[in-house]
């Protein structure tokens, strides 16, 4: 079974497939920095074996290399990032061409002509005045250029189907039904569920980078040594009070989860939502995936509360792949309902005229098998 899941993030890009019936992830950091190419430049980099290209008179450096040159060379300005707030960086000219690599480079060229993929994209933010519409459609063309037969899903929904949070009603157990929270760098996306069914979705325009921006102002120092120090050293279970930039990363992470559920609490009153079972929260991305963080987020949920009953909040096994594993299994769900409705057309078609409105049995295949 081909097909393909790909998380678009404002930090990393992550693709998933399978091979040999086992996941496999190709992750890269949604980076690049441009330098002159000037001589012996492009030597240089050939024999460190860098990821760049050349345009013009400029090299770029890209992925997870953009991010170690600008803190080897100190050069932050020319450290660029192709999106921002969770889409594509309007202030940045470069950053359709630069997506276009990065994505190609994660998730290369389809098995055969119209392989399913499923790309992540967010919700339309709650406190922010822009849409997702040209991101959107901007990285579907793309990948419709490549060869791909395009679904986009909300990243919150992936968590949803990788890690199948549950509600038990009269001792049933309802499956892919519950309340799920990506911590992107960009935005934090959310979505409830019930029975894999979308309820509700939105956006909130602060998360990773918002955190990082924050620390940087009240700290003097470059944003790149925040995520660099927040990466290598972040744990909630032993902040080192003498370290400014980790005790002012405390303060604003704590800051940050509590617009989330206070929003998500506001979202959930507005739409009258009435869930009278106990719902499981998951949370991934990878703002939250420093240790402790989890007891952190509940911490703040038990002084905030909801308007709904919660029965626990959980890491995904892997946050910061969770939301490229549920794309992945939206793909092949959707891949095996295509191949279904083939199957049912062709039998449909082969079949003796008195005969021809039969349908094959079975129907459709659901969403998640």
């Amino acid at each position: 079974m081909c097909a393909k899941g790909v998380d678009i993030g404002t930090c990393f890009l992550v693709g998933a497939e399978l091979k040999d019936g086992k996941e496999v992830f190709t992750m890269e950091r949604d980076a690049f920095f441009s330098m002159p190419n000037e001589d012996f430049a492009e030597d240089m980099l050939t024999k460190a074996g860098a990821f760049y290209i050349i345009k013009g008179d400029q090299i770029y450096v890209v992925g997870e290399d953009a991010l170690k040159f600008s803190m080897v060379t100190g050069n932050q300005k020319d450290y660029r990032r192709p999106m921002a707030k969770g889409v594509l960086n309007p202030g940045e000219e470069e950053a359709i061409s630069m997506m276009e690599v990065l994505l190609e480079a994660v998730v290369g060229k389809p098995n055969y002509p119209g392989e399913v993929i499923c790309a992540t994209m967010p919700a339309n933010p709650v406190d922010a005045d822009f849409d997702v519409t040209f991101h959107r459609m901007v990285l579907e063309r793309f990948l419709k250029k490549l060869g791909y037969d395009v679904r986009c899903i909300n990243e919150a929904m992936c968590i949803i189907y990788s890690e199948n949070p549950t509600v038990t009603i009269n001792n049933e157990v309802l499956p892919f039904t519950g309340i799920a929270i990506s911590f992107g760098a960009g935005m934090v996306n959310f979505a409830a569920a019930w029975r894999a069914k979308k309820l509700l979705e939105f956006s909130c325009g602060r998360s990773g980078d918002w955190i990082d921006r924050q620390v940087a102002k009240v700290r003097s120092v470059p944003v790149s040594k925040v995520q660099s120090h927040k990466e290598k050293y972040l744990n909630f279970d032993r902040i080192d009070p003498t370290d400014q930039i980790m005790v002012a990363l405390e303060i604003y992470y704590e800051d940050l989860i509590r617009y989330v559920i206070t929003n998500i609490g506001q979202q959930l009153k507005a739409a009258n939502a009435t869930i009278d079972e106990p719902v499981e929260i998951v949370v991934a991305g990878g703002t939250s995936k420093p240790p402790g963080f989890v007891e952190r987020f509940k911490g703040v949920l038990r002084e905030v509360g909801l308007p709904i009953p919660v029965k626990g909040v959980r890491h995904a096994k892997d946050p910061l792949k969770a939301v490229a594993a549920g794309a992945l299994i939206a793909a092949i769900s959707d891949e095996k309902k295509r191949k279904a409705q083939a199957a049912a057309g062709k039998e449909e078609a082969a079949a003796p005229a008195p005969k021809a409105k039969a349908r094959a049995a079975g129907g459709d295949v659901p969403l998640i098998s």
